[in-house]
């Protein structure tokens, strides 16, 4: 009974509802959840064997994704980017939003080399895909006859 009347009269703290929900049942959380599943399938699905392809990659193989594995890497540097949100503004609730950014900044390091690996292989994709070129394609014909 005392608890309603302090409540009522607002010297306790009112708690809404958003207040009592888990960090990891919030709607956000969620979305990032699945784009974390999501970046992290399309991933591995660039790795699939694929002999439609229209070049190998640099792997030496037909592929799903002539861009892998630079698209591998460029997915799971989504997801890891999204675990990192995940945990430093919407799981974690203590402090302010720089103070829980100091604590977990450490986790930025795998997020870097990731990237910097996706970056490497974006040149060599570059070096390698300058060897193929398709004569068969009206763009390529229409680029050799000065019209494109």
């Amino acid at each position: 009974m005392i608890i309603n009347f302090l409540s009522a009269a607002s010297l306790l703290p009112r708690t809404t509802k958003f207040d009592r929900i888990s960090p990891m049942h919030r709607l956000s959380y969620k979305v990032l959840f699945l784009f974390t599943v999501l970046a992290t399938l399309g991933g591995l699905a660039t790795l699939f064997p694929r002999e439609a392809a229209s070049w190998p990659n640099i792997l030496g193989y037909r592929s799903l994704c002539t861009f892998a594995p630079a698209a591998t890497f460029f997915c799971f540097f989504l997801a890891g980017t999204s675990c990192f949100i995940r945990s430093v503004f919407i799981k974690d609730q203590s402090g302010t939003a720089q103070e829980r950014f100091k604590k977990h900044r450490r986790s930025l390091i795998p997020l870097a080399l990731v990237l910097i690996v996706a970056l490497g292989f974006t040149g060599g994709f570059l070096k390698v895909k300058n060897q193929y070129t398709r004569t068969d394609d009206a763009v390529t014909a229409a680029s050799e006859e000065g019209d494109y």
